[in-house]
């Protein structure tokens, strides 16, 4: 069960190694990372929807190597840039990182993929700004087109 936030550094889980490790946030040990719920991620997703008041469309798949998660991008409706993404998945738990610039971690997301839909809280690295996200699956990731 994936319990609170992890604290990975972006680079760590973009990582093209294996064996990742995280701190536990309970006892400070190091823990192998959790395989990623596959099934969630058959295939590359495109969803659409809300993050606080910006309307998003956001594309995620499993990486090359699904043992090491997730990854994916969004853009924000009206904005050409695509923020990176990178995480981990657990039954229908995920967590994932954000990156503007590829190397510094911008925010984290924490939600449930259940259905089509995928809910839950972005937040920034020191919580100091938290927004409710709702997305809906558009289906398996198809070009990307602007969001209206």
């Amino acid at each position: 069960m994936m319990a609170g936030k992890f604290a990975v550094s972006l680079a760590l889980v973009l990582a093209l190694g294996s064996g990742l490790t995280f701190a536990d946030g309970d006892n400070g040990a190091a823990v192998a990372a959790t395989p990623v719920a596959s099934n969630l991620f058959v295939k590359p997703l495109t969803l659409r929807g809300t993050l606080g008041d910006a309307k998003i469309e956001m594309h995620l798949q499993l990486k090359s190597d699904p043992t090491e998660g997730i990854q994916g991008t969004y853009t924000i409706a009206g904005q050409t840039s695509k923020i990176l993404l990178a995480g981990e998945s657990e039954n229908t738990d995920v967590i994932m990182e954000e990156s503007v610039n590829g190397k510094d971690v911008s925010g984290e997301w924490a939600g449930t993929l259940v259905g089509n839909n995928f809910t839950g809280t972005w937040s920034t690295t020191d919580d100091a700004v938290t927004k409710p996200f709702v997305l809906t699956v558009q289906g398996p990731a198809q070009s990307a087109r602007p969001v209206k």
